[in-house]
């Protein structure tokens, strides 16, 4: 087979070529080209086979068939802009930018020279067609430029030149002032403070503790200044000094106050009041929505009482929260746990036909005793319901009266056994104007010694109580896990 043939068999066509060759007639030769004595030969210049016939590189000159781009052929950098020389004042940015053309696209190399054009070094990391930095007063004078490389050539830009003058100065002015924390103890206080000047100015923060100097607090130079912070430092202020060369300004001064660690226990989260003999105890909340999962039971309770965080009886009226098969179930209670004589110390729950509770009612509660006669009152202020219950007089004398409670509560459920129930998710719920007389000072949560309490199922917070507001009367409990 002819090498015509053979290269035309590589491509796949030696089939039909064949079949003209042997059975199409012989072609004519071309005018005035005769060869006798020989047979005519296929001829059809526009088969390409293999390779481009014809390539114009970019010289402009015609390659040889089969050799594409020849090596190391190309088109050398040329720059097409040029650096620009820039003044700045020192601790801002200058940049450079600089671009060329090329083929293949040339790859840029920034240098420095710091000897007025003499040495050029090599910048580190700067292969980008713009160079940035922040400027320092020791760069003054110094000296840039960009090379360009491909495998046809460099081109280096000219001479572009860094002009730093000093930041004109100003003392620093505060911008920002830190505020007073009130946390509980091991819990992460922080405060923050900021201020403007040239230069820039530094900060330290400041102590003043029951010693009655200010004491700069090692290691506190940033902005924001976080620590755990303990009992012991409750009371203790802080303060924030900034300085620069041409001044200091200082910042006012943030009072920390630390409360005592939340309590734990595994089924009540809120506030109890001790240290006093108590007379009465109440508050408003309204019911709050509780979410069910589907065909899920759990339960919560809101409700104030006397007794139960330092005695083995509660007195106690609220409203109940629950999810019975996934259901949502609201409706008012009233109980004297550890006394038989009134449900044999359980439950009673109100008729949700005359005492109807709905998720959103207003709510008020209290109880009160006088002597040995207790009473218990609950109102939902709603419009659409308007109701109150009280309770007949009911004797008790073996209530201790030694505190007084704001709680949210997952209770027991008992059969042969009693065992605590899913925390049913009420979101959050915000207990107000939360009230006790005692035989002493009477007031808010915060007149008498009191304690937050959380609620754990384990290592787990499932509810939380926040923080006394300032008139130490409100605070909001909110549902963390089902526990």
């Amino acid at each position: 087979m002819s090498k015509f043939l053979r290269t035309l068999a590589c491509a796949g066509l030696i089939g039909a070529f064949l079949t003209v060759l042997a059975g199409a007639p012989a072609l004519p030769a071309a005018a005035g080209n005769s060869m006798p004595g020989r047979a005519a030969r296929l001829v059809d210049t526009s088969i390409v086979v293999g390779f481009l016939q014809y390539l114009v590189v970019a010289n402009g000159t015609q390659a040889r068939p089969g050799n594409q781009l020849a090596p190391g052929r190309g088109v050398a950098p040329t720059i097409t802009s040029q650096p620009v020389s820039e003044t700045v004042t020192a601790g801002a940015t200058a940049s450079f930018t600089a671009a060329a053309s090329g083929s293949p696209t040339p790859t840029v190399q920034w240098r420095v020279s710091t000897n007025t054009g003499r040495s050029w070094s090599a910048i580190r990391g700067a292969t980008s067609t713009t160079y940035s930095f922040t400027a320092s007063l020791s760069q003054n004078g110094y000296e840039y430029e960009a090379v360009f490389t491909n495998s046809a050539g460099t081109a280096t830009t000219k001479t572009a030149n860094l002009t730093v003058t000093a930041a004109l100065s100003s003392p620093p002015t505060i911008t920002l002032q830190p505020t007073g924390e009130t946390i509980s103890a091991g819990t992460t206080a922080s405060f923050s403070a900021a201020a403007s000047g040239s230069p820039r100015p530094t900060v330290q923060w400041q102590v003043l503790t029951s010693a009655g100097t200010w004491t700069a607090i090692a290691g506190a130079t940033s902005t924001t200044y976080s620590f755990t912070a303990s009992l012991s430092q409750n009371g203790y202020e802080y303060e924030a000094v900034f300085t620069n060369s041409a001044g200091t300004a200082t910042t006012n001064a943030a009072t920390l106050t630390v409360t005592a660690a939340p309590l734990q226990s595994s089924n009540w989260s809120g506030y109890a009041d001790s240290g006093a003999t108590f007379n009465s105890v109440s508050a408003n909340w309204t019911v709050p929505t509780v979410t069910c999962s589907s065909r899920t039971n759990a339960y919560s309770a809101q409700w104030v009482g006397i007794d139960g965080y330092t005695s083995s009886t509660v007195e106690q009226d609220g409203t109940e929260t629950d999810c019975l098969g996934g259901v949502a179930s609201y409706y008012a209670w009233y109980e004297m746990y550890g006394d038989s004589a009134v449900n044999s110390g359980y439950e009673v729950e109100l008729s949700p036909s005359t005492n109807p509770v709905s998720p959103g009612d207003p709510m008020s509660a209290s109880v009160s005793v006088a002597g040995d006669e207790w009473t218990l009152v609950i109102t939902d202020l709603a419009s659409n319901h308007g109701w109150t219950y009280s309770t007949p007089a009911i004797t008790f004398s073996s209530a201790a009266q030694s505190s007084a409670e704001w709680i949210v509560e997952r209770p027991e459920i008992c059969s042969r056994t009693c065992s605590l129930t899913p925390l049913a998710d009420f979101g959050s719920v915000s207990f107000s104007n939360a009230l006790v007389t005692t035989t002493g000072p009477s007031g808010t949560i915060s007149t008498n010694p009191d304690v937050a309490i959380e609620m754990v199922n384990g290592r787990t917070v499932i509810a939380l109580p926040g923080t006394l507001d300032a008139t130490g009367d409100s605070f909001t409990d909110t549902w963390k896990a089902a526990g």
